[in-house]
């Protein structure tokens, strides 16, 4: 009653019964489902991601783990970030995940998303120096029409050609033809 009365405030019970709730659906989606569990928790919760280390495998991801946190205090703030993704990209891959390559037809500009019962693709966002704008320009573009080419989905996206270069390291852009016009002979 002493300690009782030198709070200035009780948490609730009822807010306390419902953070344990919420706990228990977490917990039964990630025993249960665990694909979707990973999609929501990257898709909410992480924003800087080592794409290729996810799409490499349990054991890149290991040894990316392993090199950043041998940085120790010399990690960036960014790093720091990476590792703690990186961290949950290994969970799921023990637990069979598999993140499939970025599709420039499946992939969303935010989103992860599920495909199968143990595959996840990326979101255009997961790509280093692609912005959401430009990630939702390819989302809506690609919902109008398909891209005629390369050069097709650089003008009406406006991405730079850096980011084209990316694109094309990670096989994106595999099967687009670079320019739009015909040849004749």
């Amino acid at each position: 009653i002493d300690s009782c009365e030198k709070i200035q405030y009780m948490f609730p019970k009822a807010h306390a019964c419902a953070y344990v709730m919420s706990a228990m659906r977490i917990a039964w989606f990630k025993v249960y489902q665990p694909v979707n569990y990973y999609a929501a928790y990257f898709s909410i919760r992480e924003n800087d991601f080592d794409i290729d280390a996810m799409l490499s495998g349990y054991d890149a991801i290991t040894k990316k783990i392993i090199d950043l946190e041998g940085k120790g205090f010399e990690a960036s703030n960014k790093e720091a970030s990476v590792l703690g993704c990186l961290r949950i990209c290994r969970e799921a891959s023990a637990r069979h995940i598999i993140f499939d390559p970025i599709s420039l037809e499946k992939s969303d500009s935010r989103n992860f998303v599920v495909v199968g019962d143990n595959h996840l693709i990326p979101p255009f966002r997961t790509i280093d120096g692609l912005g959401e704008t430009v990630a939702k320009a390819i989302v809506d573009e690609r919902q109008k029409r398909e891209f005629l080419s390369i050069e097709d989905l650089q003008m009406r996206c406006k991405i730079s050609g850096t980011l084209i270069d990316k694109l094309r390291e990670m096989h994106i852009l595999d099967g687009l033809p670079e320019s739009s016009q015909l040849s004749l002979f």
